[in-house]
């Protein structure tokens, strides 16, 4: 049997078996190294953030302080703990908190260089403008609840604190319960806020499409009540009202996000029309049209 001769100077070939393993091993190997250094950088913040911690929970808890010496005619607040370890658990979870929100940034890139290398050029455009779109929503929505639903929702609940023919009412507030209610708050409006990021990508891949959104419309204000008072820690109807209301903007704001996102493939298939002379824009009157024939 003949053997296959290989020129001098030229490599060696290397079979795609081979090759395969190769690079599946290379990529293992990629990955490890990313993963350690998100791990690295993580550790490093939260070692960091033990430092600044008191600090974060002064501030975490600013709106309950300002809520507690509203309601409560200027008396100053006080946090309870009840057991001996629940401060330092506390702090704990506020510095794992501070740690991956000053962290995620690098660990994000850390993984883009992971991940970029194996998208198309507008994939990676796509990529990472849903990330940067994702985190600014999400971080617009937490400074929402901060300012604007945390000091009135405490206020009102706070109010309930009375002195009912010598009955006296005094709020105990715990320190986890606080720390609990004000994360869930700022957690659940981060994410109330991701609808245009949602309805954006939905609308770039075709699920969903302007028209239906604004036909649901006159549903949207009621939904966004409901969401309000699942995504609102308290039970007050005032936090559900002020997160409502926002929601149902952003239904809207996600109307004219699909609708730009649209009109721009519209008019990408009619610059790539006009050049190949076919039809390709697709009109709804045609789609209307084709949906009662099949009927």
């Amino acid at each position: 049997m003949a053997t296959e001769t290989v020129p001098p100077g030229a490599a060696e070939p290397v079979s795609s078996e081979d090759g395969a393993r190769m690079s599946f091993i290379e990529h293992l190997a990629e990955l490890r190294l990313r993963l350690r250094n998100a791990a690295i950088i993580f550790l490093v913040a939260m070692c960091g953030s033990f430092v600044f911690v008191k600090n974060y929970f002064v501030i975490l808890t600013k709106p309950a302080c300002d809520a507690w010496r509203i309601a409560l005619h200027g008396t100053e607040p006080t946090f309870n703990f009840a057991s001996p370890t629940e401060p330092f658990w506390v702090y704990t979870k506020l510095a794992m908190y501070g740690a991956l929100l000053i962290a995620s940034p690098l660990v994000f890139w850390e993984l883009w260089k992971f991940i970029a290398p194996g998208l198309y050029k507008k994939e990676k455009r796509m990529a990472l403008g849903v990330t940067i779109a994702t985190a600014l929503c999400f971080l617009g929505g937490a400074l929402f609840g901060f300012f604007v639903i945390c000091k009135p929702a405490l206020t009102y609940m706070l109010s309930f604190a009375e002195n009912l023919g010598g009955l006296k009412i005094q709020p105990t507030i715990m320190m986890d319960e606080v720390v609990g209610f004000m994360l869930a708050m700022l957690l659940g409006t981060g994410v109330a806020f991701e609808l245009p990021v949602v309805l954006g990508v939905l609308g770039w891949i075709g699920l969903v499409k302007s028209r239906q959104l604004w036909k649901f419309n006159k549903y949207a204000l009621i939904l966004s009540t409901v969401v309000g008072g699942i995504l609102t820690p308290g039970p007050d109807v005032l936090s559900q009202v002020l997160m409502a209301g926002p929601l149902f903007a952003l239904y809207n704001v996600s109307i004219l996000i699909v609708w730009l996102i649209e009109k721009g493939a519209r008019e990408r298939l009619a610059k790539l029309a006009k050049e190949s002379g076919a039809d390709l824009v697709p009109t709804d009157d045609n789609d209307d049209k084709s949906v009662k024939k099949t009927k």
